[in-house]
């Protein structure tokens, strides 16, 4: 009895038991949404965003500073109570969710270690940061015209493969059917997974410079975009072999996670090799002899 009264007492237990309030506030929300593209997009994305922030702060949980002023706790608790008010209205839109976890850390932030200590969670406010901004990166892809390079990059796998494959703008002709790529086929959302998935292996991953930074960015957009192509290839040699059940496992089942999976497989692997791994010791044998 005596120890559950001490940890009571203590400030990180109840800091703890806020953040697990808010995150299972957030999801249910998310989960209970009338929208089901705004939550298919959003609650895999926000789940994977608290867990590895919740890791950030828990490697750092013996350095951090907690100690808050009275205005700054005043600040924080308002915006974490103007959270909880704005939840208890059943929201439906989608900036109200995506802003959500980032006014949470900062109202968190403020309640537990004040204005100068806010600077110690730069890297879960960046990524929190960055969902609010979700529409504008999805506007920056659409403006590129995304369809058609998709259309384009899985037409040519296709004839690489040795397909009888054309194109006619966002149409993929084979001799016995015909796949069109449009918006929800183009990419974005898994581009934008990706893109979420790179800045979250930046901020835990310490890279040698800020080039490999953005490369580690690019390259987890461009497989997300590769990768999607691919499916799109599959669908339409689906369509010409009229396999109908398939075409649907693929295009909106169990399928397109798996090629969601795959992406971050390859992410994953490619930078395991190319930054993450250890350097092969060098042998005695394979050490130049001094003369």
């Amino acid at each position: 009895m005596s120890d559950t009264l001490t940890r009571l007492q203590k400030a990180e237990f109840w800091l703890c038991s806020t953040v697990a309030a808010l995150v299972a506030v957030h999801l249910t929300l998310l989960g209970r949404v009338d929208n089901p593209d705004l939550s298919e997009e959003l609650f895999a994305t926000s789940l994977l965003l608290w867990v590895a922030v919740g890791f950030l702060v828990w490697e750092r949980r013996q350095t951090l500073r907690l100690q808050s002023g009275a205005i700054a706790s005043l600040i924080g608790g308002g915006l974490l109570l103007a959270l909880l008010l704005l939840s208890t209205s059943l929201p439906a839109s989608g900036s109200f969710f995506r802003s959500f976890p980032f006014v949470a850390v900062l109202g968190l932030g403020l309640l537990a270690s004040g204005l100068r200590g806010l600077v110690q969670y730069w890297k879960e406010l960046v990524i929190f940061g960055l969902l609010p901004l979700n529409p504008l990166f999805r506007l920056g892809l659409e403006l590129i015209n995304l369809p058609k390079l998709t259309a384009q990059a899985a037409t040519f796998m296709l004839w690489y493969s040795g397909f009888d494959i054309k194109r006619e703008g966002l149409s993929l002709l084979l001799p016995t059917g015909r796949v069109d790529v449009y918006g929800a086929c183009s990419g974005v959302h898994n581009m934008l997974q990706m893109f979420y998935i790179a800045v979250l292996f930046v901020m835990m991953f310490p890279l040698r410079s800020v080039l490999q930074q953005v490369f580690c960015v690019g390259l987890a957009v461009l497989i997300g975009f590769t990768v999607n192509a691919a499916r799109v290839a599959l669908m339409a040699v689906l369509v010409a072999f009229s396999q109908k059940s398939a075409f649907e496992y693929w295009h909106t089942g169990n399928g397109s996670l798996i090629f969601a999976a795959i992406a971050v497989g390859l992410f994953g692997a490619i930078g395991w090799f190319c930054f993450l791994r250890p350097p092969s010791p060098i042998s005695d044998a394979e050490t130049p002899s001094n003369r």
